[in-house]
């Protein structure tokens, strides 16, 4: 399909030239031009004066001069391509003189000049050579024969390089049937040691014997381009050294005459306007139907079928892909540069210069190469002065507006049918954020794997995942330390997703991780205490641990004993201070640390509350002008009066003891009461049966409501189970809660092989075999917060308070104190409690103890 430009040319050629075809016409004018802007001037010159194509002007433009002479030479008789204007002969013009155009051998002649020759002294005509040397003819002819010797000869003086290689290069220089050896010659030695130091300054004759010899194989550094030092194509020159085109682009930046923007300009117009990119877009002839999808937009591309916009040009076809040989969608099909998409995205991929990152990269392979996001300035946006990533240009070309301030696209969503911004369109169907995603059609390949999925930073979620992970953990650390290897290995298993969620919110344990591993001396447990909150601490802590990185502690009581240091500071007496401190190591820390199992906040809760308490007591009688010397027993009695404070009695008592105040009394914290409140033993049985059935419910929680509602163990025991404390065989399966082992009946015994058998911990990323607990919990070391268990038992619809009291009730009936307690692991106090409360005696038992009230099934009873 000819080109509108092209068609309207030929057109104006045909209406003059009758010798030659219209297709023969069109055929050497889509063959003259290699660049479309210069197409367009050409047909505006012959629009406005289509006498230029009969009148042979010399003065006319090289590209109409160079297409009436391929016309010429095709056979055409009325239109007259232009003479030299010094030979007349028809040849192409190169060069332009005051009196017109001429061609290249009457350029040479005239460039010629008469002088004193530097080899042999005479006077005559010579020719130029390096720098203000020149030669007559006949030296340059003599040198010819010890041109290459003396090459050779140069070139080992500043390099090591075989002979024969340069020989090699020698040679392929003088095949092309242009001997320029003798210039090559001349030119090393006159610049020889400067131009091996710095490639870049040589001459384009240096340039492509250096490139020859570098290919060769010979040791010398690659070229690079002299302003910014990548190793692509050199074409060009900038202030007398070899550049790439980018910086000669930048070195030639002038004003627009549309916008008047200081940047690369990309068309001249036939009334000399020079425009840059975006000035051109907006030109008529920039926008076309595409011949793919139909649409008129801009065009980016003409292909020999018509024109194609940006988003068609770059879509993809089945191809071979030139670089990996499959047969797969490829980007520029049908033509030698074909290339799948997989393999197109690698080849861009290096690290990001600027903030290191390994990713696809703009100007790969180069000392300037920058990711997507980093080689995309920031600038303040015109419309709210906020320094953001910019987005759009207005249309003033004023400045740049951020993502936030661009108006967004607001349709009908084909998916959802609701008014949304348009995240995306499938064959011209927009769609909403929400919708776009979950399109099979919007799905792109891996620029890393090659995987067809939805994409996150132009990789899959596998692949963003382990990137991700290669940036908190890099390889040179991970190198250093092999628990810190055995870390990242298991987090290369974890979820992508909760990998890139974590990433995305940004949140405190991923930079504190990486911070903590590249510094063995933040590895301890008072840094991570002052790094955040125990929350945004926790999951990195936990890590530590679990790979031997850090060592384990009770962290429920560090976290007590730091919140004691803080509130014993705010007592202003020192006296004070020190009786209350004491206090407090005799009774609380002196129990929690004897204790082997890990403290529990409702441990913890009651005794903050007796240290807070003492210290607003303290507060209290200062302000009355006293001290805890001076306080009376009105003083405690008035303090008593004005709210709920039952944790007294102790301290006041240990004060009296101890010296520290005088006798004083304070009433004992009051016991908690049985609840009178239970559920019946239909409805225990009826939630045992449902939550047993139920395969959705996790087995851990089956055990507990297991234990819950037959037995009235309460989840502060539940969750203390350690491993082997559950003992499972082809028989049948043994709990020890208490002194004695509790055989499970048959529907708690497959939750509780599961439970034992499954005891996987949440961590950073994955999830984590804990070796002691059956429930374990978030924290390194620790198990579950009985909080917790309760939450998911009522999520299963049972009321722990209920069910265990309604369990305890049937029990207490059944059983005497003492082998409940020693069965279930309640407290012999607590279960006389309960065989009190109900009124059952030993008697009672031995009467009842072949009766089966207080189980499911026969099988079951006969266990206990």
């Amino acid at each position: 399909m000819l080109d509108p430009v092209f068609a309207a040319l030929t057109t104006q050629i045909a209406a003059v030239e009758q010798a030659l075809p219209r297709e023969r016409i069109a055929e050497i004018v889509n063959g003259s031009f290699r660049q479309l802007p210069v197409a367009r001037r050409t047909l505006d010159l012959v629009t406005q004066a289509p006498g230029l194509l009969t009148a042979a002007d010399p003065q006319t433009t090289p590209a109409l001069a160079s297409l009436l002479l391929r016309l010429h030479e095709a056979g055409a008789r009325t239109v007259r391509p232009p003479r030299c204007a010094h030979c007349g002969g028809l040849r192409k013009l190169l060069q332009r003189t005051p009196t017109g155009r001429i061609c290249a051998p009457c350029g040479r002649r005239l460039a010629s000049r008469s002088g004193l020759c530097d080899r042999c002294g005479h006077t005559r005509r010579v020719q130029t050579g390096p720098g203000e040397s020149a030669y007559c003819k006949r030296c340059w002819v003599d040198m010819k024969p010890e041109a290459a010797e003396r090459i050779v000869e140069q070139v080992r003086r500043h390099r090591r390089v075989a002979t024969a290689t340069i020989l090699r290069a020698v040679e392929q220089m003088a095949a092309d049937g242009r001997d320029r050896r003798v210039r090559l010659m001349l030119e090393l030695q006159a610049h020889g040691a400067e131009w091996f130091s710095d490639p870049a300054a040589g001459s384009v004759l240096f340039g492509t014997f250096y490139d020859l010899l570098h290919a060769d194989g010979a040791r010398l550094p690659e070229r690079r381009c002299g302003g910014c030092g990548t190793t692509r194509t050199l074409t060009e020159r900038v202030e007398g050294r070899v550049s790439c085109r980018r910086c000669y682009r930048i070195a030639h930046h002038a004003p627009c005459d549309g916008c008047d923007d200081v940047t690369n300009l990309e068309r001249v117009l036939s009334d000399g306007r020079r425009l840059c990119q975006r000035c051109t877009n907006k030109l008529p002839d920039e926008n076309a139907v595409c011949v793919s999808c139909g649409n008129h937009r801009l065009i980016a591309y003409r292909s020999p079928e018509g024109p194609l916009c940006s988003t068609c040009r770059s879509s993809s076809r089945l191809d071979t892909c030139t670089d990996c040989g499959e047969l797969a969608p490829c980007l520029f099909h049908g033509s030698e540069k074909a290339i799948c998409k997989p393999c197109s995205d690698k080849a861009s991929v290096d690290t990001c210069t600027i903030c290191g990152n390994e990713r696809q990269c703009r100007w790969p392979g180069t000392a300037r190469a920058a990711c997507e996001q980093c080689s995309n300035p920031r600038q303040p946006c015109v419309s709210c002065g906020e320094v953001r990533l910019r987005h759009k240009r207005t249309e003033d070309g004023s400045g740049y507006l951020c993502w936030a301030c661009v108006p967004p696209i607001i349709e009908t969503c084909t998916s959802c049918g609701d008014a949304r911004i348009v995240n995306g369109r499938i064959e011209g169907r927009p769609f909403c954020p929400l919708c776009y995603p979950r399109q099979p059609e919007s799905f792109r390949p891996c620029t890393s794997c090659g995987t067809i999925t939805r994409l996150i930073a132009k990789l899959c979620p596998r692949c963003r995942a382990d990137q991700m992970i290669r940036e908190m953990v890099p390889d040179e650390l991970a190198a250093s330390d092999a628990r810190i290897a055995h870390l990242r290995e298991r987090w290369f298993q974890g979820a992508p997703s909760k990998i890139v969620y974590a990433f995305e919110r940004g949140t405190v344990a991923c930079t504190l991780i990486t911070r903590v591993l590249t510094a063995p001396s933040l590895r301890t447990h008072a840094y991570l205490d002052q790094a955040g909150s125990e929350y945004q601490t926790r999951a990195v802590r936990s890590v530590l641990i679990d790979h031997g990185l850090l060592p384990p502690r009770d962290e429920l009581l560090a976290r007590f004993e730091l919140w004691l240091d803080s509130a014993l500071a705010e007592i202003p007496d020192p006296g004070e201070q020190r009786t209350v401190t004491q206090y407090a190591r005799w009774r609380h820390l002196r129990a929690l640390r004897r204790n082997t199992m890990p403290s529990r906040s409702g441990q913890l809760s009651w005794r903050r509350l007796e240290i807070a308490g003492i210290i607003e007591l303290l507060e209290w009688i200062h302000t009355r002008g006293g001290s805890l010397v001076s306080l009376t027993q009105a003083d405690v009695d008035e303090w008593l009066t004005g709210g709920r404070r039952p944790f007294l009695h102790h301290f006041l008592t240990w004060t009296a003891r101890a010296g520290a105040s005088r006798p004083l009394t304070a009433p004992r914290p009051p016991s908690g009461a049985l609840s009178p409140q239970a559920m019946s033993d239909e409805e225990r049985w009826r939630l045992l049966a449902d939550v047993t059935s139920d395969p959705s419910i996790n087995p851990h929680t089956k055990l507990a409501a297991g234990l819950m509602l037959m037995f009235g163990v309460r989840a502060a025991k539940i969750v203390q189970l350690r491993a082997e404390d559950v003992t499972v065989t082809d028989q049948a399966v043994v709990v020890r809660l208490g002194q004695e082992p509790l055989v499970l009946p048959a529907e708690l015994a497959p939750a509780a092989a599961g439970a034992a058998s499954n005891r996987t911990a949440p961590r950073m990323f994955v999830e984590s075999i804990e070796q002691e607990w059956v429930y374990p919990g978030t924290r390194a070391g620790h198990h579950m917060a009985p909080d917790t268990l309760n939450t998911r038992l009522r999520a299963a619809g049972i009321p722990p308070r209920l069910a265990r009291t309604g369990a305890l009730i049937a029990l207490a009936q059944e059983l005497p104190p003492v082998v409940l307690s020693r069965l279930t692991g309640l407290d012999i106090s607590s279960a006389i409690a309960w065989s009190n409360a109900i009124g059952a005696n030993s008697t009672a038992y031995a009467a009842r103890s072949s009766s089966a009230s207080a189980c499911p099934s026969q099988s079951s009873c006969t266990e206990i």
